[in-house]
């Protein structure tokens, strides 16, 4: 009887130590395609596709246990499930990448997309973005998919 109930409390324990993630991007280029997330840093990654409307998204992740975690999102204008990139390597797509500080209250973000990303000066050595790659995902057909990280 001392197991079970030594077992409850450190599973209530652990149930209010959970954290919520409310994510809100705002000022879409357009309500075309899908933004595609990705949030990795806790025991288990989450990862979504949400219908942009009226230029905007909301949506949720739960039950957090990490006090930090990294939010990777584009996009996804034409539907591909890829971050597009120009002929210079830099994102076609609006894309973003922050790191969130988890609290014990509310979790609220705001995101804008960033959509732009000059050219070099001519001259200078232009330097291509890193491409580096998240974990492997599950694309919503159920087959691995690389999704390439943008930067904010």
């Amino acid at each position: 009887m001392k197991t079970i109930i030594a077992s409850a409390a450190l599973l209530l324990c652990a149930t209010a130590s959970a954290r919520n993630l409310k994510i809100t991007v705002s000022d879409l280029r357009s309500d075309k395609g899908r933004i595609l997330w990705y949030i990795h840093g806790d025991a288990r990654p989450r990862q979504g596709m949400e219908k942009p409307e009226s230029g905007s998204v909301a949506f949720s992740a739960e039950d957090f246990t990490a006090d930090s975690v990294t939010l990777y999102l584009f996009h996804d204008e034409n539907g591909n499930y890829r971050l597009d990139r120009r002929d210079d390597g830099k994102p076609a797509e609006g894309c973003c990448t922050r790191a969130i500080v988890l609290s014990a209250e509310k979790n609220e973000i705001r995101v804008r997309l960033r959509y732009e990303f000059p050219e070099e000066p001519a001259g200078e050595a232009a330097e291509t973005p890193a491409r580096a790659k998240i974990p492997a995902a599950t694309s919503p057909t159920g087959t691995p998919d690389e999704l390439d990280r943008g930067s904010e």
